[in-house]
């Protein structure tokens, strides 16, 4: 029985990772390190430390490009909107009295305006960020931390998210996770290869689907 939902943000419940490559793309062009905006989207989902590592061989400049990403993406931030069904599953599950957790490798100050913006108040049971942990996705201490605060086990929960650092992460402390394509960077093969349980376009074709009750006899 699932008792716990666990959800990514950016890409999975929220338009946004296209904004966080455009502003990754502009914080390495004013350093001097121009990097494709496709190589960027591939990492989008992982913690900007775990980024930056993949994409920057200079660690001198990580603070800088860091800080200047944060700075344009708060400025395009109000671009950015709820994907398809995310605003529906959310009040389904806050309807069936179901804890759900937003586990996210945002910043602090990007999470308030993710609230706003999803418009779930009363509906989200906790968050967990970046900020709370010492190792963002793909490591698994953001779900480890949150399963900690929400008295879970793993047994007892699904993760949705939209990458395959968010399959890595859930996978590194037990959690099984169904994937939606939303965020753009990959496809259904990579995610089935990667060991999600199942794979959906959106969050309105998962919550079509019968989610959660289709997914209880499957944990």
């Amino acid at each position: 029985m699932i008792r716990t939902v666990i959800f990514d943000v950016d890409g999975t419940l929220l338009d946004t990772n296209y904004l966080h490559v455009e502003a990754w793309a502009r914080a390495f062009l004013a350093v001097n390190r121009p990097v494709p905006r496709v190589l960027i989207h591939r990492q989008i989902g992982k913690g900007s430390q775990h980024l930056l590592k993949a994409l920057l061989p200079d660690e001198s400049l990580h603070r800088q490009v860091n800080a200047l990403h944060s700075r344009w993406y708060l400025e395009m931030q109000h671009a950015g909107y709820p994907l398809p069904g995310a605003q529906e599953i959310l009040a389904r599950l806050s309807a069936r009295h179901m804890n759900v957790w937003l586990a996210t490798s945002a910043n602090p100050e990007e999470l308030d305006d993710h609230l706003k913006r999803l418009q779930v108040k009363g509906q989200i049971t906790g968050m967990v960020s970046s900020a709370d942990v010492t190792h963002a996705k793909p490591a698994p201490d953001i779900f480890q931390h949150t399963l900690e605060k929400a008295g879970a086990s793993p047994r007892d929960c699904l993760v949705v998210g939209d990458t395959l650092w968010d399959i890595q992460a859930a996978r590194g402390c037990g959690l099984r996770t169904i994937a939606v394509m939303t965020g753009g960077a990959f496809n259904r093969r990579e995610f089935e290869e990667e060991g999600a349980m199942a794979v959906f376009q959106d969050c309105a074709e998962l919550l079509a689907s019968g989610f959660p009750e289709s997914f209880h006899e499957a944990l």
